[in-house]
């Protein structure tokens, strides 16, 4: 028993130390896009390649960013921002694919979504999220993101509905700062 002991209490000291030291850390919301060969041509079907694209966010260009989404950037969406140009078979350019992340009620609600060539939504999808609800998910409610563009930023909010719900707020604010972002960022 007493060698037992030896070895579970250094583990709980251990596991408090971590505990301790994460709880003054800061929650980033970065997203990944999981998939991107497979998934790039969900919402560009003649995709045959994309190049990555990676902008620094100057504090200018943060506060700019902030007055036209009516919001905040999260920690993690201040420095840089990404987004990937899609590209056909002959390597001419289709559009971009953003993969976004907001905060929800139980986590991070990360979705992609496509800007054609004249900067409007054509295909969004949520990739990850833990919400409870499933609103937001509904293809009824991504399906009325689609055509929008870095003007309508006002007008969005109006798309959550009557039955405003964590999920649908987060992906609206989400996809606010993130046509913001591009709008600001990308040639």
């Amino acid at each position: 028993m007493r060698s037992l002991a030896r070895f579970i209490i250094p583990g709980v000291a251990l596991a408090s130390w971590l505990a301790a030291g994460s709880a003054g850390a800061e929650e980033k919301y970065i997203c990944v896009w999981r998939n991107p060969e497979r998934t790039m041509r969900r919402i560009f079907p003649q995709a045959r390649d994309y190049r990555t694209v990676t902008r620094p966010i100057s504090a200018a260009a943060v506060a700019a960013i902030e007055a036209k989404a009516g919001g905040p950037l999260l920690p993690g969406q201040r420095e840089q921002y990404q987004y990937y140009e899609m590209l056909d078979a002959g390597g001419k350019r289709l559009g971009a694919i953003i993969a976004a992340s907001q905060k929800g009620e139980y986590g991070a609600i990360e979705f992609v979504f496509g800007l054609d060539l004249s900067r409007s939504v054509n295909g969004i999808y949520i990739q990850r999220a833990r919400e409870r609800d499933g609103d937001f998910k509904k293809r009824e409610f991504l399906d009325s993101l689609l055509g929008r563009g870095p003007g309508d930023l006002k007008a969005l909010d109006a798309l959550i509905g009557e039955k405003r719900t964590t999920g649908k707020v987060a992906v609206v604010t989400g996809l606010k700062k993130e046509l913001a972002a591009f709008a600001e960022l990308a040639p």
